[in-house]
Formats: C-alpha cells, structure tokens, sequence
C-alpha cells in the first residue's frame, strides 16, 4: 500500500541526510526571531522539526514570519542534524491551512498538567488536544492498550466484541445511565460480564477492550462517566488464576508501553516503576485482615463494608506502598454473579489489586457461580427480582453446561492516572465526561468570544445567534 496521510517527523529525520533538499508538510507550534532570522517548530506527536527562515531569502520574509502558531505550512529546505532538534533550513514556504482565530494562550504555550489551565483546556478541547502534556498522556494510554491487545492474543484470548446498549445493569441502578432506542428503555453497559460469560464458552478464552458507562456523581478524582473497561473472561479457573492473569497482563503490557513511550515519559517528566509492578513484589491480604489493621490505624470502616479511598491509602502506606491484592471482598459491595465464599456466604470469591499513593483499584478479578439457585438467590437480595426476566437466559446457561470460570477487569485511564501520577483521571480521555464538566454547551455561551470580524461576519450571514 502506498503512504498516505502525513509523514511524521520521526520517520523523516530518519530518512533525511544532511545538505539534502527536502520538503515537509506540519503545524507550527512555536516561533522566535534573533536579528534577521526566525524559528519555527513544527510539532506531532513523534517530534519536533525546526524550521530556519533567513530574511535574506524571503522578499516576503515580514508576511511569512507573521503566520500564526497552529497554522500548516509546506516548506521546502535543506536538512542538517547537527543541532536538536534537527533543522529544514527554508528556501520556500507555502500556507496549507492558517490558524486564524486568535486564541490565547495556544496549546503549546501552557503546561496541560497544571490544574489553573482546567478550563482553558476543556472548555475547547478540540483545540487543545495538541497541547503536548495531553497529546503524551493519550499516546501512552494508546500504547498501553495496543500492548493489552497484543498481550491477549499471544496467550490465546479471542477478541469479541459485547454490545454496549443493553437491558442489564451489574450494579446499582443510580449508578447506570439510561437509554432509549426504538422505542424501548435500555441501559449503556456498565460491565461485558453478561456476554463474555457465553461468549467463553464458544473460545474458551475471551477479552475485550470496550467502552463502560457509570453514572458517577460525586466528582471523585479517580472516577469517569465513561471509560474503556479491559474484561478478560476464561473457563476453568480460579481466583488463583485470575489474580496471576491480571498481574501479569499488566506488568507485561506497561513494559512493552513505558519501552515505547520513552519522549512521551520524558516530557511530562515521569519515570514508572517497573520494579513495584512486578507481580513477583505485589502483597496479598484477606479482607479480613485488612479491616483488623485498618481498625488498629483508626480507621471507622463497618465490618461489611467496602474500602474507602482513605482505607486504600492506608492498607498500602501499611505494606510500605507496594501494590496490594486484597482477597475476599465483602458480598454486598460485589456484584451478584460473583461466588460465594465456601463457608463464608458474606463473602465473595472476588480480589481488588490496589495501587499505591491514592491511585486505588487498579484490576478487580471475580470467580462466577455456576449454581442456578445461588444466582437467582443473589438476584433477589440485589433488588432485582422484578428484573428477572432480563436476566433470565443469562442465568439459564447455568442450566446449559456453564462450567466454573472467571473473569477479570481494568479501565486503562485509571491504570494510567495511577502509573503517571495524575491529580485527575479526565487528563487520560480526550472527551472526558465527569460531573465538574458540562457535556451541553451553557446557554450563555458566545459563538465569537474572540471578537473575530471575519467569524462575526459568517455568525450574522447565517443567522446563527
């Protein structure tokens, strides 16, 4: 297949030989000017290209110099690899496409992770996507997920795909988001549990990496209304298995990540522990035992419950901040498919790893029931009783030959807030939706903010406002 769409910087500087003519096609993120010659970066994702323009050279060398950031250029020029970053010194210059509105500041000129830049960043996040913190953030989760996927296949998952507009919801109802489609109420899907269940037993094996909805309303830090949810679903295993694939998929997919995302670590000046991540390091602890020490640190937690956030800070401050497996969760904060502890009905056959400094839950690992009878009874103490039919064919496969398996889930942006460091997961979502941000446009909000006469003219042309 031939090349099309742009060429990246990476690949050109590779290709490039110094005192060759060469051409490039890129935006402008920057410029200065020393006595009679200007700078222009070119900036993508893979790099920077620094563009040399010698008033000497330019009869138009004022109007050339005066194109905005964020404008695309096509420059034609002589290549040298002696300075960083490497140089296209011009010979012409063409615009391709002129930033025109005179947004300020531009994205390359704030710090995406300072949270004084929270609005200016959502508030027109289509702009500001090329802020290079942001841009970095992305491109590692991108990788991380590409390693995920890579990881599953190598070990004989089978990717399937799990509708996201559905008739059952895993936990509780407030916390689902609602639909209607032809007609009908319907639910965006908080968990592919339903159908990675049959799904595993035509493959065997199955995975996906597919979009998760949560009505989340307390503005946590660590939550999203939308996320991508990693789910991994196999027969014949046990809680053993399960906490053994999820350590391993992680640690084996964040090395392949950290590997190639070595610029985009740098420039947000993070370095990611690889050695804490080795599965080899994490600490394990019953449930039990967790709210005996949290009891000890002062902690209120009801026997019963589940973990706070400030208990999970504890419990690792406690294991000196490693990544901790906490086995046995309390059954009432699990959801209803999930088994039961053998003499331990309150109990569940489920472990939470949770990662170090506030991050929390990182991957959550759950053993299924195969008792008809054990499900309908968890149904029924879930309030979902009068759902049963929704539910019904899904507790059938239990009459079907539903063998003991398991699954396991992770939402990569909180796998990525907690490695990076973040002070909020909406950085790792293009579009997050999080309740601080509205997802309507306010009804106060001006087309032409910018006060920008060509705009104004096009807003009055078509009646717009």
């Amino acid at each position: 297949m031939r090349s099309i769409g742009p060429e990246f910087i990476e690949d050109f500087v590779k290709r490039a030989k110094d005192e060759g003519r060469y051409s490039f096609r890129g935006r402008i993120s920057s410029k200065r000017t020393h006595s009679k010659r200007t700078f222009f970066d070119i900036m993508d994702h893979t790099g920077t290209l620094q563009i040399v323009i010698e008033a000497a050279k330019f009869q138009d060398y004022k109007t050339i110099t005066s194109i905005p950031c964020g404008s695309y250029i096509y420059v034609e020029g002589i290549f040298s690899s002696s300075r960083i970053p490497p140089e296209l010194k011009a010979e012409s210059i063409e615009i391709i496409s002129k930033q025109e509105l005179p947004i300020s500041p531009t994205p390359w000129e704030i710090n995406g992770l300072n949270l004084e830049h929270v609005d200016q960043i959502f508030n027109f996040t289509e702009y500001y996507l090329a802020n290079p913190q942001r841009a970095a953030i992305l491109k590692i989760k991108t990788n991380f997920v590409k390693a995920l996927h890579e990881y599953f296949e190598n070990n004989k998952f089978t990717l399937v795909e799990p509708p996201i507009i559905t008739d059952k919801i895993l936990y509780e109802p407030e916390k689902a988001i609602k639909a209607e489609v032809h007609g009908e109420n319907v639910f965006l899907s908080q968990c592919a549990t339903f159908e990675l269940e049959p799904l595993a037993m035509v493959f065997g094996k199955v995975y996906t990496i597919s979009p998760a909805f949560r009505n989340e309303k307390g503005g946590s830090r660590r939550h999203l209304a939308e996320y991508s949810h990693a789910k991994a679903e196999a027969l014949f295993v046990d809680i053993n298995d399960l906490m053994s694939l999820a350590g391993d998929s992680i640690y084996s997919a964040m090395k392949i990540t950290v590997e190639k995302s070595k610029k985009e670590l740098e420039l947000l000046g993070v370095k990611i522990d690889l050695d804490s991540l080795n599965p080899d390091n994490y600490v394990s602890m019953t449930y039990d035992e967790a709210v005996e020490i949290l009891h000890s640190k002062g902690s209120k937690i009801i026997y019963g419950e589940g973990l706070a956030r400030s208990d999970e800070i504890i419990l690792t401050e406690y294991v000196n901040n490693k990544y901790l497996w906490v086995k046995f969760l309390p059954f009432a904060s699990e959801g209803f498919p999930y088994k039961k502890k053998p003499g331990s009905p309150h109990l569940s056959m489920t472990c939470d790893l949770i990662a170090p400094h506030g991050a929390g839950e990182m991957v959550g690992v759950a053993e299924k029931t195969t008792d008809i009878e054990e499900i309908i009874d968890n149904l029924i103490k879930k309030g979902k009783k009068e759902y049963i039919k929704h539910y019904w064919k899904y507790v059938l496969m239990r009459k079907c030959g539903l063998p003991p398996h398991g699954g396991i889930g992770a939402a990569p942006e909180r796998i990525i807030y907690g490695l990076l460091g973040l002070n909020h997961i909406r950085l790792t979502k293009p579009w997050p939706r999080y309740p601080d941000r509205k997802i309507n446009p306010d009804k106060e909000e001006k087309l032409n903010p910018w006060k920008d006469k060509d705009l104004d003219e096009i807003i009055r042309k078509y009646s717009l406002e």
